[in-house]
């Protein structure tokens, strides 16, 4: 019948036709998530092995404690003393570049000087007790040295928040030590020094400024005397001359006549 053939067709070309094959890279998760639970026992051993060390080390291993203080630029009230004694000065015609930004700078540059920071270190009482005793030379104290400095940080608060607008700058200083006390002891202890460098470079910067705007007013000040003497000197001669001409032709007094006012002649004026 035509409707058999038909369908006979239909089958013989549809079996032409083969299936794809079977993608090698899918993941049954059905099988994973068997082995993984006939695996449970292992895993959980495993994890708790792991827990187990991490325990063992952190009472093993020497316990680090960092001291942190985050420094800001001086307050107003805080800048009174120093801007009273500035006032007195721009009264003075003298005009000194320091402001709480300039000075607070100059403190976060001198806290992250590599040199300073050795300089310190190697007359800190926290260095000299951690070598008390210890046969070493200048090497090895230099690369012990070396090695604490790169415990003492210092990081811009603000730089991690490039899109952000921050309301104040400030810096986050910080110390590692084994201890507690050592941490705390020698940031403080840095923090004082280098604030004793910045007061003291600071003052010496106002007096050489003074002492150069002194110097120049004092040089001014010389030769105005200079300018002013020879002018002097110069209408001095020319009432000499003046005199000199005066004898020579026989006048004794100046040719006006009496109560009249001299006003136009230089050398009487």
């Amino acid at each position: 019948m035509p409707s058999l053939n038909v369908k006979q067709e239909k089958h013989q070309s549809l079996a032409g036709y083969s299936l794809p094959p079977a993608n090698s890279h899918e993941i049954d998760l059905f099988s994973l998530i068997e082995v993984l639970w006939q695996a449970k026992r292992r895993i959980l051993a495993t994890v708790f092995a792991f827990a187990c060390v991490g325990l063992l080390l952190s009472f093993l291993l020497p316990q680090k404690w960092t001291s942190q203080a985050i420094v800001t630029p001086a307050e107003s009230v805080q800048w009174q003393g120093l801007e009273r004694t500035l006032t007195a000065l721009r009264v003075l015609d003298m005009e000194v570049s320091v402001d709480r930004a300039s000075v607070f700078n100059l403190f976060i540059k001198k806290f992250s000087s590599p040199s300073l920071l050795e300089e310190y270190l190697r007359s800190s009482p926290y260095v000299m007790d951690q070598l008390k005793g210890a046969q070493i030379d200048e090497q090895d104290l230099h690369r012990a040295i070396v090695v604490l400095s790169e415990k003492m940080k210092a990081v811009d608060s603000n730089a991690g928040k490039k899109n952000e607008t921050s309301l104040f700058t400030s810096w986050t200083l910080s110390f590692t030590a084994p201890t507690r006390e050592e941490a705390q002891k020698v940031l403080a202890g840095y923090i004082q020094y280098i604030s004793d460098i910045v007061v003291k470079e600071t003052l010496e910067n106002i007096r050489n400024q003074l002492e150069i705007k002194t110097r120049y007013e004092q040089e001014k000040l010389a030769m105005d005397r200079v300018r002013l003497k020879n002018q002097l000197d110069a209408n001095i001669q020319r009432l000499h001359y003046s005199l000199e001409i005066a004898n020579a032709a026989g006048i004794k007094r100046p040719v006006y006549s009496n109560g009249q006012a001299v006003k136009d002649d230089p050398d009487f004026s």
